[in-house]
């Protein structure tokens, strides 16, 4: 259905810093309690891994962002925000609503809402942050698209809690008038307020689409292209030959404790980025690619996924505790910076799975935007 003045699209990044800011949450602790809801629910009984959990997310949102966020355009009119989050959190118990702001411009109104969307596994880790996954367990059985059915409750939603809008411009006070000649002239300058703004919009409404899609583009297109790079970075160092694999092994290595640490936790990572993968790849098989829509060296990507089987990756875990027990760190001192003492065999290790994951978690990205493309038309 659709709702006159109300336009609602989703978009894979956090939201633009603009405008009037009008709530934070902290995102960590709505996601353990979301968490902790969906365990109790589907696992009665069971004692919820909760140190686990909290551990997960807050070492994995420090490598990748879980942001995404909803714009909700309205013309003409105004909306109730703190109702409308209200039945967000209700209708979507799966779903954290962290934060939000609002930026007006004569008779539009734009509000931006970052959300990040938790879904339930039931092999591996109990959690992930997958849009189209927990939309498919929160709206089962109502959709096949259910992207379209999100889009289309949330402007529902929008449309209880919408209100006159405000100005802000002084109104020069009128001396009284007889009923009947202040009622005509009410009415007329009504009709002439009425037939401006709808000159105005239609006037104006192409540019001030444009300026707002280029506006809530811009951030999704700098994550994108660092995908992009990142992808590209990971190939270049797969494909490094190793000729002296066996020469040094045993070299004790320093590196920044900063590099040691963002490497450990992408290597711990990658068998949450994998099975994500597959899902997603699943998904895209169906669609048609083409280059304006996804441009990276596909091939290559896939030869170096076929090169590591699914078991090698559940291993992962178990080499990274080894290496954690080998690795001496050096706290700072006064002219050092904290550094750790490696062995050059644990460091191309951990390097080497530091890559494949930026591999992935890049394809991941790029084949996400295609899933939630599928539709252009009806969402933007």
């Amino acid at each position: 259905m659709v709702y006159q003045n109300i336009i609602v699209d989703i978009y894979q990044a956090a939201s633009p810093a603009v405008g009037e800011r009008l709530f934070d949450d902290d995102m960590l602790r709505d996601i353990y309690y979301i968490c902790e809801e969906i365990f109790q629910k589907r696992n009665a009984g069971d004692p919820y891994p909760k140190e686990e959990v909290e551990e997960y997310f807050e070492e994995f949102h420090t490598i990748i962002s879980f942001f995404k966020h909803v714009e909700i355009t309205l013309d003409f009119v105004d909306l109730d925000w703190s109702a409308l989050l209200d039945e967000l959190i209700h209708t979507f118990p799966q779903i954290a609503w962290i934060g939000g702001s609002k930026e007006k411009e004569d008779n539009r109104v734009v509000y931006y809402i970052d959300f990040v969307p938790i879904a339930y596994r039931e092999t591996n880790f109990p959690f992930m942050v997958n849009l189209l996954q927990s939309l498919e367990q929160q709206l089962i059985g109502e959709s096949d698209d259910v992207l379209a059915l999100f889009v289309n409750e949330i402007e529902r939603l929008v449309s209880k809690f919408v209100k006159p809008l405000t100005t802000s411009n002084p109104k020069v006070k009128a001396k009284p008038k007889p009923k009947v000649e202040a009622a005509e002239h009410n009415v007329k300058e009504a009709n002439i307020n009425y037939v401006l703004k709808m000159e105005e919009a239609v006037s104006r409404e192409r540019y001030a689409k444009e300026r707002m899609r280029l506006a809530n583009k811009k951030l999704e297109v700098v994550i994108d292209q660092m995908e992009r790079q990142n992808l590209s970075r990971a190939i270049n160092e797969l494909s490094k030959p190793n000729n002296n694999e066996n020469e040094d092994w045993d070299q004790l290595l320093k590196i920044d404790l900063r590099e040691y640490s963002q490497l450990l936790q992408k290597a711990k990572f990658l068998e949450q980025s994998w099975m994500m993968n597959k899902e997603l790849v699943t998904k895209s098989e169906k669609m048609t690619i083409s280059d304006n829509r996804l441009t990276y060296e596909r091939e290559q990507v896939r030869s170096f996924k076929e090169s590591v089987s699914t078991n090698e990756i559940y291993l992962i875990l178990e080499e990274c505790k080894l290496i954690e027990s080998r690795v001496k760190i050096k706290k700072k001192s006064w002219f050092r910076q904290p550094h750790v003492r490696i062995m050059k065999m644990d460091y191309d290790s951990i390097l080497n799975k530091a890559a494949y994951f930026d591999l992935i978690q890049g394809e991941n990205f790029l084949l996400e935007q295609i899933v939630l493309n599928e539709e252009p038309d009806d969402l933007e």
